[in-house]
């Protein structure tokens, strides 16, 4: 994605908006990323060892190509060795498994094309972290900001605070009192300072392509409806906020200079405070 030359972040940093300076500057400085251990404490990742009569159930099904039996003894598992969109149901739904010869045997087809202990190796390999991080930002939120119930929220005239509700409750508080009617669902920062509502998506983008160019989208097009005297921020951390490649040649991608030319409030989660201590 082309980059306005007026807004290059190597030559004209200064041009750019107020918090995706911070942002950068953040960024560049050491340990940025250490830092978002506070807001994002990811944790070692630890493999899933099957036990030995498993492994050895597995492998001796795999190799006899017990098509049944070794799609009975992975349903009977938490995970499976590849990503398919039609597991879920086979394994979850009655009947589906059997009654779909098709999907049965193009599943294993693809088991077959890899060994048994590459099968092993898949079915024990350590979650990815990424699914470890839904919640972490409504738990760092919870542990740095105090939570107000609905009437205290919403009646707040002095300091900080963040809504203490239900995510179905939360939902109709901001729709119906806050009047931000157009949203899905709640939004992941629901505060009020000093009786000034604000209200933020949050994102960890830790690299570009795939989901992350929608979810770069999603944020700016929820900061520009802006209704009411509700303000709306984007707390993005990770890859948007990347400048220089190793190479030294710059970022160009569609993540990247969406989130860094934006004229929108968008910062790093690790600037939250500063901003709202701001208004």
């Amino acid at each position: 994605m082309p980059r306005n030359p007026n807004l290059d972040p190597t030559t004209n940093r200064a041009a750019l908006s107020y918090w995706v300076q911070r942002s950068l500057a953040l960024f560049d400085g050491p340990g940025y990323l250490d830092g978002l251990q506070t807001v994002y404490p990811l944790r070692v990742a630890v493999q899933n060892r099957l036990s030995d009569q498993t492994r050895r159930n597995l492998i001796r099904l795999h190799n006899e190509r017990d098509t049944e039996n070794l799609l009975a003894a992975l349903a009977r598992l938490d995970k499976f060795p590849y990503e398919d969109p039609m597991w879920f149901l086979m394994k979850n739904v009655r009947g589906q498994l059997a009654s779909n010869p098709i999907h049965r045997n193009r599943i294993a087809s693809a088991l077959y094309a890899m060994t048994a202990e590459e099968m092993l190796v898949r079915l024990e390999a350590a979650p990815k972290l990424n699914t470890q991080m839904g919640r972490m930002f409504s738990d760092w939120l919870n542990n740095n900001f105090t939570a107000l119930t609905k009437d205290e929220f919403l009646s707040s005239r002095q300091g900080i605070y963040i809504l203490r509700a239900s995510e179905p409750e939360a939902y109709r508080i901001v729709k119906n009192d806050l009047g931000q009617n157009d949203l899905p669902k709640r939004p992941d920062l629901v505060a009020v300072k000093n009786g000034q509502f604000v209200i933020g998506e949050a994102k960890w983008i830790g690299s570009p392509g795939g989901n992350q160019e929608k979810q770069t989208k999603e944020v700016e097009e929820f900061c520009s409806r802006q209704r009411g005297n509700v303000r709306r921020i984007g707390i993005v951390d990770g890859y948007p906020w990347a400048v220089n490649r190793v190479s030294g040649s710059i970022f160009s991608t569609k993540e990247v200079v969406r989130i860094q030319e934006s004229n929108y409030s968008i910062l790093s989660a690790l600037l939250l405070k500063d901003y709202l201590d701001s208004i």
